[in-house]
Formats: structure tokens, C-alpha cells, sequence
């Protein structure tokens, strides 16, 4: 059924022996060791390499990357109060996360790739949150509260969203699936609220669920290789939550995000189709910035004969086979014909499924030169509001040591020229010292009025179209989408490091990020290039 099934067929004591040595921490679960297939007397490679060329080079690639994130841009990014998460630890295997409209065929299509029923399917809604699926040697089920304590599974950074979003989220280790060298995250259905469907922007649509959702989502979506946004014919990207979650929680993700139109068997006629498709691109048009769309695959997911929930002897039945066969005779139903093409188009999207290993090595280079590029602009920016603040203040101080010195000299002028007016002269002195102190106490009103404005949407555009007008007159789209992402963290280091306390930023941690984009970053792509061409 699957064209890879080569790779998906791996054994899941295969992936432990391969990942293992990237894991932090040395005190593993149970739950650790039946995902990662094995006990924890499992042999263990002496050298510290793994068994294939493909498992050592994600080790290498991994080793290198948080090195330089060690080194160079942790540092730098709290001492800066930057825009870089400080807690990004990997999970062990690649992921996939699948996101999608309540009943769009999310848990259908995550059972007919791992060709075993792990998710409840239906109508109404199934499930209420997160679900992260990844094979093992034995069927168990954890809670949110003890997937996001465990130091070896990669998900305690979501403690930082609270409880609710921890209560919703689970783990189930399944053996006997499919594909044993990546896991899957499943993700709660978005659906409109009444608020929603007033404003898909607001914080009230955020906080519908308990939990920041688009925040989380964020957080999956950047570890994620693959991302799999789903839609139905019912609403295709009608949804408000959809809608926000695309403008804010996964700009930037172009590159491993992919577009599914699903259950498209269920059109009867083929204009109903065309309906259903441009209806998806014009919404799909309202949040990405582009004339191009992406590929939308249009596709369906076969039903299953097991109703029950083992699922060991999981098969599928395609329940349109007959049906096209007996109507072609009707106009209204032969598009479905056509049944041969999404077959293919559902192939293309399990191909991508199956590709997650590889682009994990992708990813994590692509998320280092994000970073520095991230982190090199807020930098940049910070230096020059710290910059400007201090010209004002020198201006300030300056000008108030101005008056009172002048006063001064001139006092002491009139006493060396009229010795006889001493009154004059020290009345001319003391009025000098109170305009300088006015003065002082002037400026820096205006000061902290500027250091206020200095925090304004407007200012801080304003201050990004003058540094970077070369960028904007080549019309670099890249720095503008890098801007969007990095203003919110600016805003906030003013605010919390406070703008009169900006450190400094050196010339030699500039230079130390332009080192990883430059040259570290295209020396990683060349390593991992020729290997990841061989094995395909």
C-alpha cells in the first residue's frame, strides 16, 4: 500500500539503536523504552556512532547546530532578551503534525498510514486535544502530565503553556504500525466559536480553549519536519481559527507545509468540486501574500472493514471502486473516474509523510540560519534604539552642563571686569545653575516621552524602513517576514530590560553570527546534500 515500504518497515528497536545517543539524560522510563522499542540493557553502540550513515549524519548535523546554539546565539539571545526559544531540545525521532478543521480526516488518515486503527474517527469530534503517536514494542497510553516530565521525549517545553494545554495532551505507543522511524502529532479539531466567527484575530478566540492553541501550535510546528494542514469539502477554510492559525502560527513554514483538500469522494457532482476548491483558494488568498498558492492535494482516505479498536489486522476497502464502475453511465458521476488521481495525489501526500527523516536534517539546518537571521535583526535593532537613546540623553546633559557653565563664565567675567558687583555676579551665577537644572529636568521629560514613543508599532517600523531601505528597495520579502516575527520581541526587551539599560551590542557577536549564516550554515548544507541524494 505504501510505495516506501521499505523505510516505513524499519523496526522500532532499529530507530532505538539509531536515535538513542541523541537523547539527554541517562534515567529512562518505561514508557522511553518501549518507544524506543528495547529495554534499557539494550546493546549500545561503544564509539558513539550509530549503525548507519543516515542515523550519523542527523547526529552530526544535530551535535553541530546545538553547538553553535550553545556557543554563540544562546548567549547572545538572553543576554538580549531575543526572540530565540531557550529551551529547543529535539525530540528523538522526526514528526509529522497534522492540522485541520473539526471532521476533515485527520485520524482516518494517520489509521491508513500506520495501516492500524490508533485513532477514533467520526463525525462529531473525537478528540479534545493533542496526540502524539510513535511506535514501540508494546500498546501503552500516557497522560499530559508525565509525557511533558519525562527528560527523554523532547516535550517539556510545553509545560510553559500551562496546565489546561498539559490535560490535553497524550501519548499512546503502539507496536505493529507501519512506519516505525518517525511518530506522528495529532492535533484537536479547529472549530468556529461565536466569537470567532465576529473576529478570528482576537485574543478572546485564543483563550476559547484554555490554552494559548495558536501558541502551541507554533511550538509544534517549528519541530516539526512535515506539516500537514487538512480541509473538507464541508468548510473548506471557512473556519476563523484556521484562518489565524495560518496568518500566526505558522508563517514562516512555507518550506514543509502541505495543503490537503480531503475527502473529495464525497462530491456528487463535479461542480459541487469546483465550488468546494475555489472556495478554499479564495480563503486560502485572504492570509497568504502571494499571487502563486501553494499545492492544494486533493484526496481522499479509503474506509475501513475493522470496526474494532485492536486494529492488529487493519484493512482497508475503497467503497467507491464499484460505485464508479456501475455509474459511469451517469454524467453527475463520472468525474469519479478520475478516482485513479487522487489515489496518486493521496500517494504524493504519504511520500511526504514517509520523507520526514530526511528533512529533519533540512530542518535543523534551515532553523539555525533562522535563527541567526532572527536574532542578528533584533540585535541590530536593539543597538540602534540604545544608540538613539543615548545621542538624546548626551544632547540632554550636554545642553544643561551648557547653560550652567555659560552663566558661570559669565559671572566670573563680570567680576573680574566690575569687582564691585558681587551681588550681580552671584545672583547671575545661582540663576545659571537653577536654568541648567530646569533645563536637565526639560530634557529628560522629553526624554522618557521619546523612550515611550520608542516602543510604538509605528516608531519601530519607521526605524526598520530606514535601517534596512536597501533590503526593501530590492523588495526582499525575506527581511520583511523576518521583521514580522521579530518586532513583538523587540517591543518586549524595551519593556523588560528597560531602554536606558540596553546593553551594547559588539561588533564581535555580530560577527560571530554572520560567521554561522555565512559559512557555517552552507558547510552544513554540502555535508548533508551528497548523503541525502545517495539515499534516494
Amino acid at each position: 500500500m505504501l510505495s516506501a515500504a521499505g523505510r516505513g518497515g524499519r523496526s522500532a528497536a532499529g530507530a532505538a539503536t539509531r536515535f538513542r545517543t541523541a537523547i539527554v539524560g541517562t534515567q529512562q522510563t518505561r514508557a522511553y523504552r518501549l518507544w524506543r522499542g528495547s529495554s534499557s540493557e539494550d546493546e549500545e553502540p561503544q564509539d558513539g556512532t550509530s549503525h548507519d550513515g543516515k542515523s550519523s549524519l542527523t547526529l552530526h548535523v544535530n551535535r553541530k547546530t546545538e553547538d553553535m546554539v550553545r556557543r554563540v546565539l544562546g548567549p547572545l539571545n538572553e543576554q538580549f532578551n531575543g526572540p530565540l526559544e531557550t529551551n529547543m531540545a529535539r525530540t528523538p525521532l522526526p514528526f509529522v503534525f497534522l492540522l485541520g478543521n473539526h471532521s476533515s480526516g485527520k485520524s482516518s488518515f494517520i489509521n491508513h498510514v500506520l495501516e492500524r486503527r490508533v485513532q477514533n474517527t467520526g463525525v462529531a469530534p473525537t478528540d479534545d486535544g493533542f496526540t502524539i503517536i510513535v511506535p514501540g514494542s508494546e500498546d501503552m497510553d500516557q497522560d499530559g502530565p508525565t509525557l511533558v516530565g519525562s527528560p527523554d521525549m523532547g516535550f517539556s517545553g510545553l509545560r510553559t503553556f500551562g496546565p489546561n494545554l498539559i490535560h490535553h495532551t497524550h501519548l499512546k505507543i503502539r507496536s505493529d504500525l507501519r512506519i516505525n522511524d518517525l511518530m506522528l502529532v495529532d492535533s484537536p479539531g479547529m472549530i468556529d466559536s461565536p466569537a470567532d466567527s465576529i473576529s478570528y484575530i482576537t485574543d478572546k478566540s485564543r483563550s476559547d480553549r484554555g490554552y494559548d492553541f495558536e501558541g502551541v501550535t507554533r511550538w509544534f510546528a517549528e519541530r516539526a519536519d512535515v506539516i500537514l494542514l487538512f480541509f473538507d469539502p464541508d468548510k473548506p477554510g471557512t473556519t476563523g481559527e484556521t484562518l489565524s492559525v495560518l496568518t500566526n502560527s505558522l508563517a514562516g513554514m512555507d518550506h514543509k507545509l502541505h495543503i490537503v483538500l480531503n475527502k473529495v469522494d464525497q462530491f456528487k457532482k463535479i461542480h459541487d468540486f469546483a465550488r468546494a476548491y475555489g472556495s478554499l483558494c479564495w480563503n486560502l488568498s485572504k492570509v497568504i501574500p502571494r499571487k502563486d498558492l501553494p499545492r492544494i492535494y486533493t484526496m481522499y482516505t479509503p474506509v475501513t472493514t475493522d470496526k474494532g479498536n485492536a486494529g492488529r489486522s487493519f484493512k482497508f476497502q475503497d467503497q467507491h471502486r464499484e460505485q464508479v464502475e456501475f455509474n459511469t453511465v451517469n454524467p453527475e458521476l463520472s468525474w469519479k473516474s478520475s478516482l485513479q488521481d487522487l489515489e496518486a495525489t493521496r500517494q504524493d501526500v504519504i511520500d511526504e509523510v514517509l520523507r520526514a527523516p530526511d528533512r529533519r536534517i533540512d530542518n535543523m539546518i534551515t532553523h539555525l540560519y533562522d535563527s541567526g537571521r532572527l536574532l542578528r535583526m533584533h540585535m541590530e535593532m536593539v543597538e540602534l534604539i540604545r544608540a538613539e537613546y543615548q545621542s538624546e540623553k548626551r544632547k540632554s546633559v550636554l545642553t544643561s552642563i551648557g547653560v550652567g557653565v555659560g552663566g558661570n563664565l559669565v559671572s566670573l567675567a563680570a567680576i573680574y571686569l566690575a569687582p564691585g558687583i558681587w551681588g550681580f555676579s552671584l545672583t547671575l551665577s545661582a540663576s545659571s545653575l537653577a536654568g541648567a537644572a530646569g533645563v536637565y529636568l526639560y530634557g529628560n521629560h522629553l526624554l522618557q516621552r521619546k523612550a515611550a514613543r520608542m516602543t510604538d508599532d509605528a516608531y519601530l517600523d519607521d526605524l526598520f524602513r530606514r535601517v534596512f531601505v536597501k533590503e526593501l528597495a530590492d523588495r526582499d520579502q525575506f527581511v520583511e517576514s523576518l521583521w514580522i516575527r521579530v518586532r513583538p520581541h523587540v517591543k518586549s526587551a524595551l519593556q523588560t530590560l528597560g531602554i536606558a539599560n540596553l546593553p551594547r551590542v559588539s561588533a564581535r557577536g555580530l560577527q560571530a553570527i554572520d560567521d554561522i549564516v555565512e559559512n557555517q550554515v552552507p558547510a552544513l548544507r554540502r555535508e548533508a546534500q551528497p548523503a541525502i541524494a545517495a539515499r534516494r
